[in-house]
């Protein structure tokens, strides 16, 4: 059995539910104040142009969910489902329109929780109060907050639009309703060394999150980042580089997190740079050995209280 350097998401959620349990992805149709001209136009820097590049086969929210989850079940002979809103901003819109949207996607039996991909200035108590609402009806639920970097100036270089204390706020708000929170960072990003990374990873350790997202900047075509690309003010990482990295991360990282994400994906035909990310399992083959290397695991250097993950 492969070694277990990292507590895995998957392996939470079969403990928890008896089984495997699968996504299916949701486009809500939403989007985000950093596209509307609320905050900005665009997105962020580094975001597609489309803010997701797997278009959904219908604009229902059932459909988009039995589409997927036969899609899924074919593949893998799933059983469970976790209703996942990825695209944009899934709770920039009224109320009244996103327990639509949620409840349209948990109308079955076999759809155990859902998770809501969100920024950190999208949330307030009215929305809070929503999404626990769902708990209480026997629903596991996750937020998964972007902060990207627990750096302001790198916020503002890559025009979030929002400050790293609108993200800690968010998720002490988010815990007090008892819901779980999830944290989206991005390794690579222009100007930031090693040490910044480290801090972003110390930042996070001091927060009650559940789980966590480690993405790989890519550069991808239609965005800013790929016209600072092509000017030379960022350069992509190697994989060597960003699997030592990804292991300092982790180290760093409280062990009772569970790890959801270790390498970013995108639209083939709009990466420009890296292409290693094509390749995922080589990726996460090269984190792995890089834990095997330097005898390491998640939440080794946390003074001491880390312990290696079950495999």
């Amino acid at each position: 059995m492969e070694p277990s350097y990292y507590k895995r998401f998957s392996r939470f959620l079969k403990e928890r539910f008896g089984g495997p349990v699968y996504r299916v992805c949701i486009d809500a149709g939403l989007t985000c104040p950093n596209r509307d001209g609320t905050l900005g136009y665009g997105g962020c820097a580094y975001c597609t142009p489309g803010g997701s590049w797997r278009k959904p086969e219908t604009d229902s929210v059932t459909g988009q969910v039995r589409l997927e989850k036969e899609r899924v079940r074919r593949r893998y002979g799933a059983r469970k489902f976790i209703a996942y809103f990825q695209a944009h901003t899934n709770t920039y819109a009224p109320v009244d329109m996103l327990r639509r949207l949620y409840d349209a996607a948990l109308t079955e039996n076999d759809i155990v929780g859902l998770v809501v991909g969100t920024r950190p200035d999208c949330i307030d108590e009215e929305r809070l109060e929503l999404l626990a609402s769902y708990r209480e009806r026997g629903m596991y639920v996750l937020i998964e907050y972007g902060l990207q970097s627990a750096h302001d100036r790198t916020l503002e270089l890559i025009e979030r639009g929002h400050d790293s204390k609108t993200f800690h706020d968010a998720v002490q708000k988010t815990k007090g309703y008892g819901i779980d929170v999830g944290a989206h960072v991005i390794i690579g990003l222009p100007n930031e060394e090693a040490a910044d990374i480290r801090e972003t990873a110390d930042f996070l350790s001091l927060l009650p999150i559940d789980l966590l997202k480690i993405h790989n900047l890519n550069i991808v075509s239609g965005t800013k980042m790929a016209r600072w690309y092509r000017e030379g003010a960022v350069s992509p990482l190697l994989l060597e580089e960003y699997a030592e990295l990804v292991v300092d991360f982790l180290e760093r990282t409280r062990p009772e997190v569970c790890i959801d994400r270790l390498v970013a994906e995108s639209d083939p035909a709009l990466l420009i740079a890296p292409r290693w990310p094509l390749n995922k399992q080589r990726a996460i083959r090269a984190i792995n050995e890089c834990f095997s290397r330097r005898d390491s695991y998640q939440g080794k250097c946390r003074q001491g209280i880390g312990t290696r993950p079950v495999s």
